[in-house]
């Protein structure tokens, strides 16, 4: 019985690493003002995208702000804007926790006021996105300190996709200004979305796809023949899980573990005391 446990311990450990090592594409997804994680999640377009994608994870936070807003308005309305750059903080310090609880993520997506949000947290949050997808969104030019926060810290060195609709009236517009915060971005202009994700009945949906499928690219290229992958540490979290059958497991401890191996070997016994 002693053999059987050791036996388990082990095995659940390892299953667990594996899982990590070849786990997914995972996104961070930010729904838009007045939605919620659900409200993104079930909206045609992102539905789509996880068809298309059964090898990719999209993990749909909510906000903690009353309203289902990620910032509030300005007090005054939009002739009276906000100066603080710490106008955000309430959901920068709930990504920080969301992130560390859930994570890790390869890229964050931002969706209508997401997408400022998205920014803001690329400045100012405790984790580094390689990629950013933002979808019919919005520089927040009420909020002057915010502005100035995304304005400190651009061109943003992530790689961006950026897609907005003619027809998405209140904010074309105001998205055809986002590309002027990266270094590197994909701009995707559809004719007939409106204010949402393209569809898969959309010219455009095949270029999102492509971006997406090709997010690990870059981190596999070498340079004068040598492998740049050391030099690229990820961080990826290590469960611990005890139980009395393999259907029956609770975590009992986890970590963050930071490599830039290839391969990892862990091992765990159970020694009577």
């Amino acid at each position: 019985m002693k053999l059987f446990l050791k036996h388990l311990f082990s095995i659940s450990i390892l299953c667990v690493f594996l899982s990590t090592q070849l786990r997914a594409n995972r996104i961070l997804c930010l729904h838009g003002g007045g939605g919620n994680a659900n409200s993104l999640q079930y909206q045609q377009g992102m539905q789509n995208l996880i068809e298309a994608l059964p090898d990719y994870e999209f993990i749909f936070a909510s906000s903690p702000v009353s309203g289902s807003v990620w910032y509030n308005d300005p007090p005054g309305g939009g002739k009276d804007p906000t100066y603080d750059p710490n106008w955000a903080e309430v959901s920068v310090n709930y990504l920080n926790n969301f992130v560390e609880a859930n994570g890790p993520f390869d890229a964050i997506l931002g969706y209508s006021q997401g997408v400022p949000m998205s920014l803001v947290y690329l400045a100012t949050g405790s984790y580094n996105f390689d990629n950013v997808l933002l979808f019919n969104g919005y520089l927040p030019t009420t909020h002057v300190g915010l502005i100035n926060v995304i304005d400190a810290n651009s061109p943003y060195a992530q790689s961006a996709l950026i897609f907005i609709a003619q027809n998405d009236y209140y904010f074309y517009e105001m998205g055809l200004e986002l590309k002027s915060k990266f270094t590197s971005y994909t701009e995707l202009i559809s004719t007939n979305a409106g204010h949402a994700l393209p569809t898969v009945s959309d010219v455009n949906f095949q270029a999102v796809i492509n971006f997406l499928t090709n997010l690990n690219s870059s981190g596999n290229d070498t340079v004068d023949g040598s492998d740049q992958s050391s030099e690229n540490p990820q961080s990826f979290r290590l469960n611990i899980y005890q139980g009395d059958n393999l259907n029956n497991l609770e975590v009992i401890d986890s970590r963050i573990i930071e490599t830039s191996a290839q391969n990892q070997f862990f091992k765990a016994e159970l020694i009577p005391e």
